[in-house]
């Protein structure tokens, strides 16, 4: 049974009450004092804390071709675009078309071609090649038109057999003879020399 208060004109406020009152007025007397403090420094420096953004991780389109249009070393071939495998692993099954020896060589200017005959225009074209695997002497090729806006990549063919395949052709040596998509005619190959090879002694 609750305490009942007899006196008029006084307040009856029981324990409990009373507790949760000065509880209230105690956080809001804290509250008060953390945001109009008078005594607490404002500090001019400015603390930038960096912020984690979150992307939603989507499996780009990886393209293994390079870009053709602006890149010169990047091949003449075909875009083959493919889907990036997840972190997880492929949902779908074992990866199909893996190459099973390794290439690792990049294209690069291996010399130039000038065009037999007389040579009336001085038409000059890059010769960019690339070893197609380690422990072969088959090399893929092909050449830039130097008209136009475009650099037109074209396809080389010495013998009748295209260099920009999959199986390629032979080295090409100074004095070969090739045959060049787009000009419909044969130029003259000039290899550049070898880099002589570098070593570090202290190894």
């Amino acid at each position: 049974m609750p305490k009942k208060c007899t006196s008029p004109g006084v307040i009856c406020i029981e324990n409990v009450t009373l507790l949760f009152i000065l509880i209230i007025i105690a956080i809001i007397g804290y509250l008060m004092y953390q945001v109009y403090n008078p005594f607490t420094k404002k500090s001019d420096t400015i603390l930038i804390k960096p912020t984690k953004i979150m992307h939603d991780i989507q499996m780009p389109i990886m393209d293994d071709a390079g870009d053709t249009m602006n890149d010169p070393y990047a091949p003449p071939l075909k875009r083959n675009q493919y889907l990036q495998p997840t972190m997880g692993g492929d949902v779908r099954g074992l990866p199909i078309n893996i190459k099973t020896r390794a290439t690792g060589h990049d294209y690069q200017q291996m010399g130039i071609l000038t065009k037999q005959g007389g040579n009336s225009e001085n038409l000059i074209l890059p010769l960019m090649g690339r070893r197609i695997m380690t422990g072969r002497d088959r090399w893929q090729y092909y050449t830039m038109s130097n008209t136009g806006f475009v650099n037109t990549k074209l396809p080389i063919s010495v013998n009748g057999k295209s260099c920009s395949g999959e199986y390629g052709c032979d080295i090409m040596n100074n004095g070969d003879v090739v045959y060049v998509e787009g000009y419909n005619d044969t130029f003259n190959a000039t290899i550049y020399e070898n880099s002589t090879l570098n070593y570090i002694p202290y190894l």
